[in-house]
């Protein structure tokens, strides 16, 4: 399974916004809160990939919307 681009994103966010502080707590509680969920490729390789929940969300509510 892999991660998806938007994910590798997010991380570095939060990376950059809470790491480097004592024991790392606020980078842990940061990391906490993230939620994915995989998701399959419908055409070509039919690859599995680990991708935000809210991203799936906003996707769906899109098609919705329309």
């Amino acid at each position: 399974m892999l991660l998806h681009p938007t994910v590798i994103e997010k991380l570095i966010t939060i990376y950059t916004n809470y790491g480097g502080y004592r024991e790392e707590h606020r980078l842990r509680t940061e990391l906490t809160k993230l939620d994915l969920q995989p998701y399959e490729q419908q055409t070509g390789e039919r690859m599995t990939f680990l991708v935000l929940t809210e991203e799936v969300q906003k996707y769906l509510d899109s098609l919705i919307q329309t």
